[in-house]
């Protein structure tokens, strides 16, 4: 069973990561891993997207997982591979 943490962030720190405090990343057809990554959107075509979970008691690593266009996912990712083709903003937490 997963643990909670929420009382793990400040109110300020939980306001950053739900509003990618960090800034954005866009992203096709390559991966990203400089930061931590709190969200993810696909813009104008479904996304293939695999993901590393910073947390997998919390967030789940995904494997190529497809994303609708439009849609955003919302996890703590490490690395984000978006697929050939695809487009995607990866959102990264404040750090």
């Amino acid at each position: 069973m997963a643990s909670s943490n929420l009382h793990h962030y400040t109110a300020q720190e939980a306001l950053n990561v739900i509003t990618a405090g960090g800034g954005s990343d866009y992203v096709t057809n390559a991966t990203v891993n400089t930061h931590n990554y709190c969200a993810i959107t696909a813009l104008s075509v479904d996304a293939v997207v695999s993901a590393t979970s910073t947390d997998t008691d919390i967030w789940d690593t995904l494997s190529s997982v497809t994303i609708k266009a439009g849609q955003t996912i919302y996890g703590s990712w490490s690395a984000v591979t978006v697929a050939s083709g695809d487009f995607a903003m990866v959102h990264r937490k404040n750090s």
